[in-house]
C-alpha cells in the first residue's frame, strides 16, 4: 500500500495526465479516454476537488465522454463541497441555466460568491456591482 502522505501527489498526476489526454494532447481512443474518466473517478471518490471540476467540465463540454448535464452538475458539486472554487461557479451557471439541475438562482448567487471568495476572478467579475464591495 502507498505511504498517505504520497496519495496527493499521485492524484495530481492521474489529474494532469486525465487532462492531457482529454485535450487531445496525448493521442487515445475511447478505451484509453474510459480508463481517464475511471481515473478521475476514483480521485474524486478519494477527495480531490480538482478531479471532480475536471469530470463535470468533461461531462458538460463532452471532452472524452458523451454530454451529461445532470452528470456534470453533480460533479461540480461535489468540486465545490471539496472547496474548489471553479466547481462552485460551473455549479452555479448550470443553477443559473437550470441546465442538469433545478434553476436556481438565488443559490447560483451565493454559489458565484463563494468561488469569487475562493479566489476565482471570474466569479468576482460575474458579481453584480452593489455585490462586489469588499472584493476590491
Amino acid at each position: 500500500m502507498m505511504a498517505p502522505c504520497r496519495l496527493p501527489a499521485l492524484a495530481a498526476a492521474l489529474f494532469l495526465l486525465a487532462g492531457l489526454s482529454v485535450t487531445g494532447a496525448i493521442a487515445g481512443g475511447v478505451e484509453e479516454d474510459q480508463e481517464v474518466v475511471q481515473q478521475l473517478g476514483d480521485a474524486c471518490d478519494g477527495g480531490e476537488a480538482a478531479a471532480c471540476h475536471r469530470l463535470g467540465t468533461m461531462y458538460d463540454f463532452a471532452q472524452g465522454v458523451d454530454e451529461d448535464l445532470v452528470l456534470a452538475a453533480a460533479y461540480y458539486r461535489h468540486a465545490c463541497d471539496g472547496g474548489h472554487a471553479a466547481g462552485c461557479y460551473g455549479l452555479a451557471v448550470k443553477l443559473q441555466l437550470g441546465e442538469g439541475v433545478a434553476r436556481d438562482p438565488v443559490q447560483a448567487d451565493a454559489l458565484i460568491r463563494k468561488a469569487c471568495d475562493g479566489g476565482l476572478a471570474i466569479a468576482c467579475d460575474s458579481l453584480p456591482p452593489a455585490a462586489k464591495v469588499g472584493n476590491d
